[in-house]
């Protein structure tokens, strides 16, 4: 069983997203995130410099900060997500159970987030 960070619920976000990276390093980039439960690598680019990934969170919290500890690694350049599903916060917003929050989806507020 892999790592498992920033999750601990039954709900969660699924992100569609590519990883940028030095392509020399690769391989030590793919073992190191093999060692996680909420992402999983799909393909590599032909060149190497990118990962298509899935990845699960708990929340767009939970997804930013696990993103903000990947992007610490040596050889991780960026993430960036292309498709979302947020299934249960759809059912819950449309049966009027929940508000949605849009303050993590700012780029300002992630900023401020990341930085203190």
């Amino acid at each position: 069983m892999g790592r498992t960070l920033f999750f601990s619920g039954d709900k969660m976000i699924f992100a569609g997203s590519i990883i940028y990276i030095s392509p020399e390093k690769q391989d030590d980039i793919k073992a190191w995130l093999g060692v996680f439960d909420n992402i999983e690598i799909y393909e590599t680019s032909a060149d190497g410099r990118q990962l298509v990934v899935a990845i699960e969170a708990e929340d767009d919290r939970a997804l930013e900060a696990f993103c903000a500890e990947i992007k610490g690694y040596d050889g991780i350049l960026e993430v960036a997500h292309h498709i979302f599903n947020f299934e249960d916060d759809v059912e819950e917003i449309l049966t009027g159970n929940k508000v949605p929050s849009l303050e993590g989806f700012f780029k300002s507020a992630r900023k401020r987030d990341l930085n203190g």
